[in-house]
């Protein structure tokens, strides 16, 4: 009778080890998704933080079966303003942008299985132009000139920054913390200074002799280091703003 009972028992466990995989054996991800944001005047790639606390998202929703209640999932975007994402279902979606450095939208898209490249083509809330970043050795001092194009006639700034650090991901989230000596690192701007005039020039200075530590934060170790010019837009009904960023120069001190 213990036979029987152990042959029953066995069996059943067989059957429920079978029927467990049967139903958890389902196809893995298919398509490989990549490409990048770029802006709407000239091509360019629209470059920001690679966080989510700072930086811009992909909001992605998946289609098709599940289209009565989708759920968010978020894709990273590159410090330079590109994507990728290997592990994607082939399935219909929808691209949200929200809370990013650009004018919100979103987009429906299929996703086929395989390789899909798909490029967002968006509208940057400030476009920072005519960027030079150069070293004065006899001043010690690292010197930012620059101007700045509003995306849209109402998009105002409320400050520029240039920011420094010893890797290519400088930026608001990873940053040095500068004492600024005689040098100007960041400026708020207010009240009708936040107009954006195409004209204007913005000049902002670190003083590295006012930054000479060896830690973290100074510049007391020759290398080479990153310097990047952020602009923080202002722009009514939009949500959360994140910073617009010109490309990084390195400068060997």
């Amino acid at each position: 009778m213990k036979k029987i009972y152990y042959l029953i028992f066995f069996s059943a466990s067989l059957l429920f080890g079978v029927t467990s995989c049967q139903v958890d054996n389902f196809p893995g991800p298919d398509a490989q998704v990549y490409g990048a944001v770029k802006d709407s005047l000239g091509g360019g790639l629209v470059e920001t933080d690679i966080n989510s606390t700072t930086g811009s998202l992909i909001g992605v929703y998946e289609l098709g079966q599940y289209a009565a209640n989708p759920v968010r999932k978020t894709w990273f975007i590159k410090q330079n303003g590109e994507y990728r994402n290997n592990l994607v279902f082939s399935n219909d979606y929808k691209f949200e942008f929200l809370s990013c450095n650009f004018f919100p939208f979103s987009i429906n898209q299929t996703v086929n299985p395989g390789e899909n490249k798909i490029d967002f083509t968006v509208v940057p809330y400030i476009r920072i132009k005519n960027l030079t970043i150069t070293y004065d050795a006899a001043a010690k001092k690292v010197n930012a000139s620059f101007t700045l194009q509003g995306g849209r006639k109402s998009v105002k700034v409320s400050g520029v920054k240039l920011y420094a650090y010893t890797d290519m991901y400088v930026g608001e989230n990873v940053k040095k913390t500068l004492v600024t000596g005689t040098g100007k690192p960041s400026q708020t701007l207010s009240g009708a200074a936040q107009t954006i005039d195409p004209a204007t020039v913005y000049t902002l200075s670190i003083d590295l002799a006012a930054n000479q530590g060896t830690d973290k934060n100074g510049f007391g170790v020759h290398r080479d280091y990153y310097f990047r010019v952020g602009a923080m837009a202002v722009q009514a009904g939009v949500g959360t703003i994140r910073y617009n960023y010109a490309p990084y120069v390195v400068i060997p001190l």
